[in-house]
């Protein structure tokens, strides 16, 4: 009887036997992004004691989302551009600039993120950006440098600055500029969250997403398994129409 009434509904036992499985993955998948989440978040909040970087001790052995104090000097004319930065419903770029720290191992360049601009739809020429000259203070975390997944193509960085990029690529870095300064890249970019001389607008946030939100799409795929089986289990096998046929 069971193998007749599922010969019967084979297409409909084949379409949830492919997306049933396939809901609860998904469910998984956003409880496991909501861990993630709520660690990272524990980790933000362990490391929201910024640390005082001293003249001479370098950032080589810190943690990766760290906030630090620091000072030092913009490198001219490095200046990059990051495109597609929306702040409150309007395009522009984040201005990403350059120093030099002196350490024990040698000179390290770190990347600075001074902050949002408007773009005010200009891109070329690109806006210009004042420079702030001397000794400057910096305040901010450390934010690993990743690829950008979504980048369909990789930026040409060449000797025009300001420079227009998509995302920050250490290895091109190192290759455009290596000849030139002294010191190694340091794998993050200091994004500054303090009001100072050289911060913009800050509108870094660590995820879009909350854990809450990856909680609750969640449910929602675990919610749609249970209603497909249910309705599944219903059709094939509790069908009053296909009962009162089989009983005529």
């Amino acid at each position: 009887m069971i193998i007749k009434r599922l010969q019967q509904y084979w297409a409909i036992s084949v379409f949830t036997m492919f997306f049933l499985p396939l809901t609860i993955g998904l469910g998984f998948w956003q409880l496991d992004r909501a861990d993630q989440k709520q660690q990272l978040q524990a980790s933000l909040n362990a490391l929201e004691e910024p640390v005082i970087i001293q003249q001479g001790q370098g950032l080589s052995k810190h943690k990766d989302y760290q906030r630090v104090i620091l000072n030092g000097t913009f490198i001219k004319p490095f200046i990059w551009f990051k495109d597609n930065q929306i702040v409150k419903g309007k395009v522009g770029y984040d201005a990403i600039g350059l120093i030099s720290l002196e350490s024990t191992l040698g000179p390290q360049l770190l990347l600075i993120n001074r902050g949002w601009l408007p773009s005010h739809g200009q891109r070329n020429p690109l806006p210009s950006v004042q420079w702030v000259n001397g000794e400057i203070y910096f305040e901010g975390r450390l934010v690993p440098i990743k690829p950008n997944p979504y980048q369909l193509r990789s930026d040409v960085y060449n000797d025009q600055y300001p420079q227009l990029i998509q995302a920050l690529d250490l290895p091109q870095l190192t290759n455009q500029l290596g000849a030139r300064l002294s010191g190694k890249f340091l794998p993050w970019v200091l994004i500054l969250d303090a009001p100072g001389a050289a911060t913009m607008v800050p509108h870094w946030k660590a995820s879009i997403m909350t854990a809450e939100k990856h909680l609750g799409y969640a449910w929602q795929w675990f919610g749609l398994a249970l209603t497909l089986s249910m309705l599944y289990i219903y059709r094939v096998f509790f069908s009053p129409s296909d009962i009162k046929k089989a009983h005529q």
